[in-house]
């Protein structure tokens, strides 16, 4: 009886856990990313928010991303797009987006206020 407990204990312990990573999910929206959710298959570990501003217009998109198409913000002719990504349960709402893109510049201007 004790072998079979100590066999099980070590067959749980070295199994490999399945990627379980919850995501909002949605294809281009103009409102939040909150309503589906998707479980990341694969490799794609991370949940991402990609957000993008035409003509004052702001759309979102949301998912599962491989970690090397992560933190990318670029401003193509008047069109800023910017992908978040994160790693927790449903981490990937668009206001926790909107509100570090907004804390960015700030955080900025308070270092170039310091050190330069």
């Amino acid at each position: 009886m004790h072998c079979l407990v100590v066999l099980v204990a070590g067959l749980i312990l070295s199994a490999s856990p399945g990627n379980c990573l919850r995501c909002f999910s949605c294809s281009i929206s103009a409102g939040k990313c909150a309503n589906n959710t998707i479980n990341c298959p694969g490799v794609t570990d991370r949940c991402y928010l990609g957000v993008a501003v035409i003509g004052g217009f702001t759309f979102y998109e949301a998912g599962c991303i491989l970690p090397a198409a992560c933190m990318v913000q670029q401003n193509i002719e008047g069109v800023l797009v910017s992908i978040h990504c994160c790693t927790t349960d449903l981490c990937n709402a668009s206001d926790q987006v909107k509100l570090s893109l907004l804390l960015f510049p700030a955080l900025v201007s308070v270092w170039f206020a310091i050190f330069m």
